[in-house]
């Protein structure tokens, strides 16, 4: 699928630290390189490329239950105190997506595991290997400030890959190229991100990053920021606002954001700003952003 040349050109115009527009499809099998002796991870995934292959992509998960309140409430963040459990619960809540989707742990490429201590990194890996039983998905570690639930000690974000149409006993009617996962369809109104999102192969995808309150077309450096985190975040929702009208798009299409803070951040702020639509979503609490006195970073994933 060709992206219009004035779409590609306003984007290749936005310093945003990074941007890859994909469009030639998804990958529909993933396998490890044999050459790579790598028993905890691999570095790199071969993928075969099919036309009816549908990317999933999954919302980072802690080891809270899948469908926690929002906001919390302490008796969801009663958890156990060491990584290797909390490890198994995470998995626990990524398998949950992957089950309804007809999925195994095979069908992951890509997991990022966000963690508060990195002394923790054995156990999780150990955890890791012992569901993906051979299997080695592009894996990263990183250290982190804060989770949004204080007893947290990680979450897992994941994209997989679907080697087949999605099923077709849908409980909506109309199948389009983005479609939300809910694997409890019954609490999916009490939630503020999607469990996971399946999108078509023939969607386009743009991947954006770097988004803070920093105006998009500032050329000057470390312009000064508002000390308000609030405010940084309007702006950067804003700016946010104006690529999707560049794009023509709206906020229904996009499909993950991962938001990077210094400050304490509400959830619910950006449940607000998206108005009722649901992407998959990670919010990861860290000490420093790379422009000077932002508080507030965001990625995003937009179907195009």
């Amino acid at each position: 699928m060709t992206t219009p040349p004035n779409r590609r050109r306003f984007l290749a115009g936005l310093a945003l630290g990074s941007l890859t527009l994909t469009t030639n499809g998804v990958v529909a099998f993933a396998a490890t390189p044999s050459q790579t002796k790598r028993p905890d991870h691999a570095a790199a995934v071969q993928a075969k490329i099919e036309e009816e292959a549908n990317l999933i992509f999954l919302s980072g998960t802690a080891a809270l239950d899948l469908y926690h309140r929002h906001p919390h409430v302490p008796q969801d963040e009663v958890l156990p105190s060491d990584a290797e459990a909390q490890t198994h619960m995470a998995l626990r809540n990524l398998y949950e997506v992957l089950r309804v989707e007809g999925l195994e742990w095979t069908n992951i490429t890509s997991l990022i595991c966000y963690q508060q201590n990195m002394a923790d990194q054995k156990v999780i890996r150990k955890v890791l290997n012992q569901h993906f039983q051979g299997w080695s998905p592009a894996l990263s570690f990183v250290e982190i400030r804060k989770l949004s639930a204080p007893n947290s000690l990680l979450e897992l974000e994941a994209i997989a890959i679907a080697p087949r149409p999605a099923r077709k006993d849908r409980s909506t009617a109309d199948m389009t190229d983005l479609e939300i996962i809910h694997t409890r369809p019954k609490l999916a109104d009490s939630m503020i991100f999607a469990p996971g999102i399946r999108v078509d192969a023939q969607s386009d995808l743009i991947f954006l990053s770097g988004i803070t309150a920093a105006d998009l077309e500032e050329t000057e450096k470390n312009v000064p920021l508002p000390n308000d985190f609030g405010e940084q975040v309007r702006m950067a929702t804003r700016n946010i606002d104006r690529i999707l009208q560049a794009l023509n798009v709206g906020k229904d299409r996009i499909v993950r954001i991962v938001s990077f803070y210094t400050d304490d951040f509400d959830g619910r702020e950006m449940g607000r700003y998206l108005e009722g639509w649901r992407p998959c979503s990670s919010a990861i609490g860290i000490s420093a952003l790379p422009q000077p006195g932002a508080k507030i970073m965001f990625d995003l994933i937009i179907a195009a």
